[in-house]
């Protein structure tokens, strides 16, 4: 609803300002920009220095900057494009601007003799340095007034100016009075008030302030906070219902460990403690697994299950693609066949003959495990008593999904397993709705992978190595990133590969995988690939995690330097799940960028997946490396998961002060800062 615009607030709608009509309204809302207060927290992104004058003698070509002088000459040309070259000294050197498309109301100010203030890039032209269309006031009329502060340049879309953006930022600085600051008294008091902070970003006349500034850090530590307490209240509802107590004995969990060839190492034992301790309240739980590719998560899983399915529960394990999902159910299977229990596996392209007996076992309780991917939250899947929910590689599924999914029961727990780990304190704003275990151990025997890093033009050599582990009886991984042949990337694609090995490993057989075949064929070719029938698996990303081979002892992925560290170390990880050495190439089509080279770099030198992690951050971003699927989280204005981590530290503390004694103001500020980006309901 418009506010007029005699009455402004800040939480008036932005057409309430000056200027903004119907139209600019709704660029601003695709934005997110609402209210008059979203504008004074729509930050610059830039600023220029435009206050210091330049003599005109010491002008260079490229430079950007503000001068001062006196038309002495004027020369209008036409032709195919008309065209005002303009002549101006400050009698140390001469300048010419170049101005296109004068409008008429203009063209009179233009006059020799007058003084003028320009601000442009310098460049050279044929009669010397010009500016071209530069920023222009007359500055021998009494309202000329020289800029006294940095002047900003603000994030912006198609239609809005920037002398726009500046009106509108300082009709709303008129209002920071308003502002209500609700860390003023729990900060420390060399911090600057919200009020101090914002006025200096947006009107800075000292210095361009850095993201390290008192200002910005001020800002950046009330952003953090917004979507730490987000995310709290994402789970709040769901921690103050019941949820079923999953408490056993461990008899079934005491013969599962019976079958097991090996013991569990002291990280996995310390997890299920923590998993068992959890499902045995009447609190949901709501815990994230992490643990480094190979450490033991299914296993551990595992054990959270059986106890759920002791206690007299179901369980539903998801995953985000069907060659994981059926790997899973396979496993699964293996394991609970001896302890007299059955697994089911649900997913889009199973035959309705089979997914209606799994539905109908679903629903009488019959079958207490199934595991499966989205197709386990549609529409007609029903749960006679759903007590514990697992997803593994989190990372790609939605919160609304997981909501989805928990709903298919009253109030169960929930598992997140991912094996792309991130630092604790980035976890701690990012997964502030979930309890974080860490399984920070390998299991013992376990090889490191070799990593070679080489460039295609080695192909030959690499063959020969090829046909020496064939011989060996070994299998090989060949992943290729595209399917087909394009001419812009130049990546060999997946059906090219597998064509060439073909030709060139004539006798042993090959299969090939890629997302757009049907599943049914995936599952054939996997399964064969499985059994050893299939010697060479070509295969496009689709295999990146959870595939498990033990006789496959080579990785070979073209175009690695394409790949991001967390993909490429989660392909490393199909290997090196047997006895033998295992080797992982990685191809690359020369010249390598810098970061591209740094990727191949930490491969090649270290195994560690929470150093993989923590260098994938750093060279991606936040926003990027998490995924967008978290809505409205990390979309930040001022903060830096990654620059400003120092900060997080701080952000629980106050997030627990302001809930314990100011809920409100807990509200207000989420509200502020992410505003219509996030769903407060219930995400679980």
């Amino acid at each position: 609803m418009a506010v007029a615009k005699t009455g402004l607030y800040l939480q008036s709608s932005v057409s309430a300002l000056r200027g903004v009509g119907p139209a600019l309204v709704q660029r601003l809302q695709r934005m997110d920009l609402w209210r008059v207060q979203d504008i004074l927290f729509h930050l610059p992104s830039r600023y220029q220095d435009r206050r210091l004058i330049f003599p005109m003698a010491t002008l260079q070509p490229g430079q950007e900057c503000a001068v001062l002088g006196e038309i002495v000459s004027i020369n209008h040309q036409h032709g195919r494009r008309e065209q005002w070259l303009v002549t101006l000294s400050d009698g140390s050197g001469c300048l010419q601007i170049r101005l296109f498309h004068m409008v008429a109301a203009l063209r009179g100010q233009w006059q020799v003799g007058r003084r003028l203030w320009c601000f442009g890039d310098l460049r050279g032209g044929f009669h010397g340095l010009e500016m071209v269309h530069p920023e222009w006031q007359m500055a021998d009329v009494p309202q000329f007034q020289a800029p006294r502060h940095l002047t900003p340049f603000y994030p912006s879309s198609e239609g809005i100016t920037q002398a726009q953006w500046r009106r509108w930022v300082a009709q709303a600085l008129t209002l920071l009075d308003q502002l209500p600051d609700y860390l003023e008294d729990r900060l420390p008091p060399h911090w600057p008030s919200l009020r101090e902070g914002l006025r200096l970003l947006h009107e800075s006349a000292d210095e361009i302030p850095s993201p390290q500034h008192p200002a910005s850090q001020r800002l950046a530590l009330e952003e953090l906070l917004a979507n730490h307490l987000a995310v709290r209240r994402m789970r709040q509802p769901g921690a103050m219902q019941n949820a079923p107590c999953l408490h056993s004995d461990g008899q079934l969990w005491q013969r599962f460990l019976a079958h097991l060839p090996f013991v569990l190492t002291e990280a996995q034992e310390r997890v299920i403690a923590e998993i068992n301790a959890d499902l045995a309240r009447h609190r949901p739980m709501r815990r994230l697994l992490q643990g480094d590719v190979g450490s033991g998560k299914t296993l551990v899983a595992a054990a959270a299950a059986l106890t759920a399915l002791e206690a007299g529960y179901q369980v539903v394990l998801m995953a985000p693609t069907e060659i994981l999902a059926e790997q899973l159910y396979t496993r699964f299977q293996q394991w609970l066949k001896p302890l007299d229990w059955e697994a089911g596996y649900l997913v889009g392209s199973r035959p309705p003959r089979a997914r209606r007996e799994t539905l109908e076992a679903l629903a009488s309780g019959r079958l207490g495990l199934v595991t499966g991917t989205q197709a386990l939250f549609q529409e007609g899947v029903e749960f006679s008593r759903l007590g514990l929910v697992i997803i593994d590689e989190q990372h790609r599924f939605g919160v609304e999904q997981r909501r989805q999914l928990l709903e298919k029961g009253a109030m169960p727990h929930l598992l997140v397993m991912t094996a792309t780990p991130i630092p604790r304190t980035l976890a701690m704003t990012v997964h502030a709705d979930l309890e974080v275990s860490v399984i920070d151990a390998l299991p013992p025997g376990r090889t490191p992978v070799e990593t070679l890093v080489m460039p295609d033009s080695r192909r030959p050599q690499l063959i020969g190595r090829m046909q020496h582990m064939l011989e060996e009886g070994r299998q090989i991984y060949w992943v290729c990133p595209l399917i087909e042949e394009s001419e812009i990337l130049e990546l060999q694609a997946a059906e090219a590969s597998f064509a060439d090995l073909q030709s060139t490993l004539p006798g042993v057989t090959i299969g090939l995988i890629h997302g757009r075949m049907r599943a049914a064929e995936k599952a054939e070719v996997m399964a064969a690939f499985q059994s050893g029938a299939v010697r060479i698996l070509v295969a496009t990303t689709v295999i990146e995690v959870g595939v498990d081979v033990p006789n496959a002892s080579l990785m070979v992925v073209e175009h690695a330097e394409r790949l991001g560290l967390a993909q490429l170390h989660q392909l490393r990880g199909r290997v090196g799940r047997g006895a033998q050495q295992s080797s992982c190439i990685l191809l690359y089509h020369p010249p390598l960028s810098s970061k591209a080279r740094e990727r191949l770099r930490v491969m090649r030198e270290t195994h560690d997946g929470f150093v993989i992690a923590r260098k994938d951050l750093e060279l991606r971003g936040p926003g990027e490396y998490l995924g967008t699927r978290q809505t409205g989280i990390l979309q930040m204005r001022v903060a830096d998961i990654l620059r400003d981590e120092a900060l997080l530290t701080l952000v629980p503390v106050l997030a627990e002060q302001l809930l314990r004694e100011d809920p409100d103001a807990a509200q207000a500020i989420v509200q502020r800062w992410l505003g219509n980006r996030l769903d407060y309901g219930q995400v679980g």
